[in-house]
């Protein structure tokens, strides 16, 4: 066959076909006329087009899947039932029969290997999206917070430059964090397990470093615990925590508040966080890509997410449960 190449799956190659369809022609047409000698009787014409008929019909299995075999059958059968001398007259259909196994043991290794490299493909989209969202809500978080500061600083420079001190201290730390965080985050694409024993992830205890840097644009914020913190698995904890940076953030880019507000429930298997603000900007109605990850991230640990307008400001709330609690609706 020119011009194609022959790929797993396709029908058996023509060339091949037509070996194995001489091959059988060959097989039966001596072995039945050495069975008529020996019978001393002659073969007709009719008996050599029914030998010959099963192998043209294999030599088309690049066309036709089931009727070849078909042919080869029922060319075999009324070449026995006229009585003709029987040789090896069940060559063609065994033959059919063979191809058509080779056939479906290819199209089946063929599809498996598909469905691996499916599979190798829908882990490759989950880990690059994944890695966006982590890269997402660390600059994004960080650079918010440094244009506050940036801006506080160059506004104090000029008349209290002894003020501006925090601010550009802030910047730097927070600078230094953001390339530890996508340092690592990138790390993790080449080596895993690697990254993560030398940095574990963010939890909610971090959250006292992130309310430490807010509030220079203005904000007040709050922060209230109930009840106690028992073993917290890492990715809960890790996800709660991202949900917290990334409603700071929302607030701190759209929401134009006065104070806001950080709770977070301890329950025996779950926990909840919730963020609210009294602000009046957008503080992210309109989905967008920082929204969209909160909800990734809960909706993968099965918790429920939320985010929408109240009655003065916005809140952002995550539910998430672990154990006995993950499988039980909210």
């Amino acid at each position: 066959m020119r011009g194609r190449a022959w790929r797993p799956g396709d029908a058996p190659p023509v060339p091949f076909a037509v070996v194995v369809a001489g091959v059988v022609a060959g097989v039966q047409l001596l072995g039945c006329l050495g069975a008529a000698r020996a019978a001393h009787v002659p073969l007709p014409p009719t008996a050599v087009t029914l030998l010959l008929l099963g192998p043209l019909a294999i030599a088309t299995l690049h066309r036709y899947r089931l009727a070849p075999m078909a042919v080869a059958i029922a060319a075999t059968v009324t070449y026995a039932a006229l009585g003709y001398p029987l040789g090896p007259v069940f060559a063609a259909p065994v033959a059919a029969l063979w191809l058509e196994f080779v056939r479906g043991r290819r199209e089946r290794w063929a599809a498996a290997r598909r469905e691996a490299q499916l599979a190798r493909d829908r882990r490759a989209t989950e880990e690059r999206v994944t890695v966006a969202r982590e890269l997402h809500d660390v600059i994004g978080h960080s650079l918010s917070l440094i244009n506050v500061q940036a801006g506080v600083a160059l506004h104090l420079l000029d008349s209290h430059p002894e003020n501006a001190r925090p601010a550009l201290g802030t910047i730097k730390a927070v600078s230094h964090d953001a390339l530890e965080e996508v340092r690592l985050v990138l790390e993790s694409l080449r080596d895993p397990t690697g990254a993560a024993a030398r940095s574990p992830s963010p939890t909610l205890a971090d959250v006292a470093t992130l309310l430490d840097r807010a509030g220079v644009d203005g904000t007040a914020w709050s922060l209230e615990v109930r009840g106690t913190r028992g073993r917290v698995p890492a990715a809960v904890d890790a996800a709660a925590y991202r949900v917290v940076q990334e409603a700071m953030t929302n607030v701190r880019r759209h929401a134009r508040a006065a104070h806001a507000g950080i709770t977070v429930t301890y329950g025996e298997d779950w926990l909840d966080v919730c963020v609210t603000d009294d602000g009046v900007g957008s503080g992210g109605v309109v989905e967008g890509a920082g929204t969209a990850g909160m909800r990734e991230r809960v909706s993968a640990l099965g918790g429920t997410f939320a985010a929408g307008p109240q009655q003065s400001g916005y809140a952002v709330s995550a539910h998430l449960p672990w154990g006995a609690s993950a499988g039980r609706p909210t």
